[in-house]
Parts: C-alpha cells; structure tokens; sequence
C-alpha cells in the first residue's frame, strides 16, 4: 500500500468529501480499493482529483483500478459497451456531470478570490485636490491681471494654502502669474520707428510694412512719426494715435509713453 494512499485514509471520507466535494460513498469505495460501484471514468477523474487536490501520487492506485476495470470489459458479453455498469448505477452519468460542473464552478470561485486578494488596491483619486484647483483658478486670474500677490484681497489667501501644502504647484502658478515679454509692432500701413538701445546708446531707424519684434531683455526709447500705430506689449496689444512724434520708454519689460523733455533726458539731452 503507498504512502499517498495512507494519507487518504488518514484524512478520512467525510474529510475528502468535504474538501472536493467527492461523495462518501465512491470515497469509501476507493480508500478500500473497491471499484464495483464505479466506472472507469468516475474513477480516473476521483484520482485525479485527489492527486490536485492533496498534492500526492496515486498512480499505483489508478493502475490498479484500469486494470480491474480492463478485465471486467473483457468479460463483457456486449461488444458495444467499453465499460460494465450495473443497472442500479445509470444515473450515476448524470450525477458525475453535475459533479465535474460543481468541481468547475469551485475552481473558479476559488481562483477568482485569490486573484482579488493579490491584486494591489489602485489608488483612488481625490476628487477634493480637483475641486480645490478649479477654485483656485479665480484668484489665479486675479494674480495675472495684478501683476502680484500682494494685490490680491484676503480672500484669496487660498492661493496662497496651495501653494504652502503643495510644493510642485509653485512653478506652474509662477508660468501662469508671469506675463511673456514682448514688444513687436504690429502696422498695417508703412510706420516709421527710430529706436535706441539704452544700454549701448545705439540708434535704429526704419520704415516697418511688417511685424517686427525688439529684443525684450534689453532697454529701449522708441520714437515714432505721427499717425496710427499699434504695439503688442508683453502679450497685450495696444493702440496709439497722434498728430504729432511719439516717444516711450520700454524699461525692465514696461512700456511707458514720454514727453520730450523726458525723452531728452533719457537720451543725452538730444531729440534724437
């Protein structure tokens, strides 16, 4: 007798049915290795059934049983049925079916749960850092119209909470309160500019058809012929009309128009 075996038989019947859902009787029948009451069919999948489920070897059981229900065969005196079952078993098809169907639907119950439990839990977005966001948008908007935080009211010091409990926000409120630098003109007839660099004292004159843009990180007078102009000012556009020259300083990224005294005295005392 093989060790496997004695570990059925240890475990018992009513145990085994318990575990794999095998009926006692059948149970019984094979801890005592009396095949009569089943078929080849039954029988080899009990044994392998038992040999999943428990992690044994029966393999000299089951050649104990084909053999038994091989000579039964050749006794047979109906050469159309392979295996012999006694008439009081007839049902017992019917019964292996809804077996095999149970022992089916354990498995993948059974592996179903166990999938879940090793599955990570996927975190959950909080929805309240989203609302909190979109409520912050307005102050945000405040903050680029001002040009500072200082400007805001005290009821914007929500901005402020975000920006202290969530570090990484910082930079992106910076993209959004700082305003792109820009000076382009922008004319629609022929305008004439006379512009000079402050930093180096060097004069520019020109007749403009098309959109032309100054170097922003340097300091300028600009001086402009009497008519219609119209300048894009860090990325807002602005209108200007006169009769007579116009004259602005761009200074540290502000466009600030001047008399000519003020341009004199930017400029060395001269006009141009």
């Amino acid at each position: 007798m093989s060790d496997d075996l004695n570990v059925l038989k240890e475990l018992g019947a009513q145990k085994i049915h318990k575990d794999t859902h095998i009926s006692k009787e059948h149970m019984q029948a094979i801890l005592h290795e009396t095949f009569d009451g089943l078929n080849s069919v039954q029988f080899i999948g009990f044994i392998s059934i038992l040999e999943r489920e428990y992690s044994i070897d029966l393999s000299e059981l089951r050649a104990k049983g084909i053999a038994y229900f091989d000579d039964i065969s050749a006794k047979s005196t109906d050469t159309h049925n392979v295996f012999v079952v006694p008439k009081r078993k007839q049902n017992n098809t019917r019964l292996f079916v809804l077996l095999v169907i149970l022992i089916f639907v354990s498995f993948v119950y059974y592996t179903f749960n166990y999938l879940n439990s090793i599955t990570p839990d996927i975190e959950k977005i909080d929805n309240t850092k989203i609302v909190n966001a979109q409520k912050s948008m307005r102050p945000i908007l405040e903050i680029k119209q001002h040009g500072s935080v200082s400007d805001i009211n005290e009821t914007n010091t929500s901005v402020v909470d975000i920006v202290a409990s969530e570090p990484k926000a910082v930079a992106k409120i910076e993209k959004i309160v700082e305003k792109e630098k820009t000076l382009k003109l922008l004319p629609k007839n022929k305008v004439w500019l006379g512009y000079i660099n402050m930093d180096s004292n060097q004069k520019y004159q020109k007749i403009f058809t098309q959109e032309f843009a100054l170097d922003v990180t340097k300091n300028w007078l600009l001086l402009f012929g009497a008519g219609n102009i119209k300048l894009e000012v860090n990325g807002e556009t602005k209108k200007f009309a006169s009769k007579k020259n116009m004259r602005f300083k761009y200074v540290d990224g502000e466009l600030i128009k001047i008399n000519v005294e003020e341009f004199k005295a930017l400029n060395k005392g001269r006009k141009w």
